[in-house]
């Protein structure tokens, strides 16, 4: 699979070009130190809690007993009518945490005496509800009705055990949670923070139940059942926005518990092979009704290529087949037998990306430092080049094929800048977004580094930079060029007032207004592809089969040791001998299967089924024998 980052789409602000901010340019490492700062100490003064577990397990016991509910439910009452109560009733035992990893809480008796809640009354449920309005109208008295400072810990506290009340989820309670929701979405953003971390910090069925109720919330609010049970929708307008703000706050905890690269890509997986059974019987259909005879080729996208014309032979079968790039890609090499099924097409990708991105193609430029690619700046008329390019991007992911080529993380943000393709193409900006000084960093380093320190100086910039409004760089043909970034910039001195402006200007200019043209094309050609509600997601222990090895024979021991001392070339050399790429897929090595066969033949060399990650590997009786035996047959597997 491509190498496509889940990166959560950036959202666009203003024009096409808009000047960034000092602080979207720099932040502030201090930041969050200041915010911690800003947020009161956890006060101490907590009054002695009538409603305790032990009180709790035994007046429930008591209660279904006898059937009365109603010293249990005083008690309950009493801790949820301020935040202070409630946080004295349910506040752990042990030392008082860094907000900004624990909540303090023991969760474990807030989902107990949620348990006992749903087992009483009704008219008992009714009580514990306006105790918990009570709690929300303190709160937005000491907030103010907006975020942006930090509130006391204790408020925050009682609106994360608050959120977790089952009864919210009965639509007669929904005017209490939509205010209970904007409540939690107007926090500040250090509070925010602190409840990302508390919500990864829940078990997983409190989780998800927290998150189904504010699904539901949002489904009965856009389509209600009956209108009557709800406020009319132009009066409740900020009921839905509050709780999509919620959900976001979800969803950053739900990131924080380890890499979702092998969901995504299931998913994305998952998509991709349903739309190819769809496009093959349309096309089976459409056959039948022309009363053509069917046949395979009408099922596979079907590339046949000489290796003498790759590039051009590929390039004008991607752009002849727009209708079939949707269908599972079989590749044939002119004159050669063989059955693709997998290795071939590997095999063409690497070849292909290889000769594409080769320098003297003027349409990318690579630093040596970064490692990365990026579009070439010269004013070339070839945007049907890069649309091509980015088809053959499409069809990789599509594909679950991994490339031999690095863009920097930007550049995915830029084809996710829409995730979907929006229907007025002609119109909309696409593949435009935010940038930052950080996404310079990645793709050319020492200029970034340059205008880091002009940012930084303390001197006059004026005079000790001697910069003005333009940009210069080397294109394609080696020329050198100069563009104003503003009207009449050359004319235009940066000074120590206007210099945030001029990095931000430079900055967007080399990842976005500079490349417009080229980047709009690649977006086109990759959406054509692989255009997928599933891309909307996209912001190590191997897996390794052995057959007829075991994980602690000695030959398996030597190929890892071997593998783990290799330089980083001969890893990427053994990866490509095997896998037939060079590149790990995302989520890691634990989403490749490569499994390694036993061969009892000492004569023969290591030898690798690309096709399925295999690598057969003979039962040498030394590690000096089969280092030496591997490392030859990766010298000479191209």
């Amino acid at each position: 699979m491509a190498t496509l980052s889940p990166i959560a789409p950036a959202s666009i602000e203003g024009g096409l070009y808009k000047t960034q901010s000092v602080t979207s340019l720099l932040v502030p490492q201090q930041q969050q130190q200041q915010q911690q700062q800003s947020m009161p100490s956890p006060r101490q003064d907590y009054p002695q809690p009538q409603l305790t577990e032990s009180v709790l397990v035994d007046l429930t016991e008591e209660s279904k007993r006898t059937g009365n509910w109603s010293r249990l439910s005083d008690l309950f009452e009493q801790a949820f009518s301020s935040p202070k109560d409630l946080v004295a009733v349910f506040r752990s035992a042990q030392r008082d945490p860094d907000p900004s990893k624990g909540s303090g809480l023991n969760q474990a008796f807030v989902e107990a005496a949620y348990a006992t809640l749903k087992d009483m009354p009704y008219d008992m449920q009714k009580k514990v509800l306006k105790a918990n309005i009570s709690v929300l109208l303190e709160k937005r008295h000491t907030m103010g009705g907006k975020g942006g400072t930090s509130s006391s810990k204790d408020d925050v506290r009682a609106l994360f055990v608050i959120l977790q009340n089952p009864l919210l989820e009965k639509v007669t309670t929904f005017v209490l949670f939509a205010h209970l929701l904007r409540c939690v979405a107007a926090l500040g953003d250090f509070d925010h923070h602190c409840l990302v971390n508390w919500l990864a910090r829940l078990e997983k069925a409190s989780f998800e139940a927290l998150l189904r109720r504010i699904q539901y919330f949002i489904s009965v609010r856009l389509f209600p059942p009956k209108t009557e049970d709800l406020p009319p929708l132009d009066k409740a307008s900020w009921w839905v926005p509050n709780a999509v703000k919620v959900l976001a706050l979800l969803n950053a905890a739900n990131n924080q518990c380890g890499s979702r690269g092998k969901a995504k890509r299931s998913i994305l997986q998952r998509d991709s092979e349903t739309q190819m059974i769809i496009m093959a019987k349309r096309s089976l259909v459409a056959g039948v009704a022309k009363r053509n005879q069917p046949s395979m080729d009408m099922l596979f996208l079907n590339i046949t290529v000489r290796r003498s014309h790759l590039v051009a032979d590929s390039m004008r079968q991607i752009s002849a087949k727009q209708k079939d790039l949707k269908k599972k890609l079989r590749v044939t090499f002119e004159g050669e037998a063989g059955l693709d099924m997998g290795g071939l097409t590997k095999e063409w990708f690497l070849l292909l990306i290889r000769s594409v991105f080769q320098s003297n193609s003027g349409l990318f430029t690579y630093n040596a430092k970064s490692r990365c690619y990026w579009f070439s700046l010269a004013p070339k008329d070839n945007q049907q080049e890069y649309y091509l390019i980015g088809a053959l991007m499409g069809l990789a992911v599509y594909n679950s094929i991994n490339l031999d080529v690095r863009f920097p993380s930007i550049c995915y943000r830029k084809l996710l800048s829409p995730s979907v393709v929006p229907s007025a193409t002609g119109t909309t900006q696409l593949g435009v977004c935010s940038i930052t000084l950080t996404d310079l960093r990645e793709v050319m380093p020492e200029l970034a580094h340059g205008l880091y320190e002009l940012l930084r100086h303390q001197g006059d910039v004026a005079e000790d930079f001697g910069a003005t409004f333009e940009i210069g760089y080397t294109d394609g043909a080696g020329k050198n060029r100069t563009v104003e970034l503003k009207p009449d910039g050359r004319s235009i001195s940066v000074t120590n007032a206007n210099r945030q402006e001029y990095v931000a200007m430079y900055c967007d200019y080399l990842l976005n207004k500079g490349v417009y043209s080229k980047f709009r094309s690649f977006y086109l050609g990759f959406h054509q592809v692989c255009a997928s509600n599933a891309l909307i997601l996209l912001r190590p222990e191997e897996v390794t089969v052995y057959d007829g090895y075991r994980p602690n024979d000695a030959q398996v021991k030597w190929f890892w040791d071997i593998a783990i001392n290799m330089e980083p070339a001969k890893q990427a050399a053994l990866l490509l001998f095997i896998t037939g790429s060079d590149r790990i897929p995302v989520g890691g090595m634990a989403e490749m299967q490569m499994k390694i066969v036993r061969v009892n033949r000492l004569e023969m060399l290591p030898i690798a089924h690309t096709c399925f990650n295999q690598i057969m590997l003979p039962t040498y009786k030394t590690k000096a024998t089969l280092t030496e035996r591997l490392l030859l047959a990766i010298d000479n597997s191209e």
